[in-house]
């Protein structure tokens, strides 16, 4: 898991189909002080997570492609839970 922060939303024109329907954001990968760190990555959202919140992100790509219901979805990052 991953803390990071919502910076913005990730829209395609052309998207694999498992991702139909899915809202994709773009995050900011947070390091212990709250400082940003890294390039942002596109996570799809479960949890109605709104712009500037901070989140927990996962990279366990068997996970996310379980949420989206296919083996075969290039899907790699998913919102795990949102920080009060």
């Amino acid at each position: 898991m991953i803390p990071a922060q919502v910076v913005g939303h990730a829209v395609s024109s052309h998207a694999h189909p498992s991702l139909k329907g899915c809202k994709m954001l773009l995050c900011q990968a947070l390091d212990a002080a709250g400082f940003p760190q890294g390039a942002p990555m596109v996570a799809i959202d479960l949890f109605g997570a709104g712009m500037h919140s901070k989140v927990f992100v996962s990279t366990d790509g068997i996970g996310a492609r379980h949420i989206v219901h296919d083996d075969r979805s290039p899907v790699r990052n998913f919102i795990q839970g949102v920080i009060d």
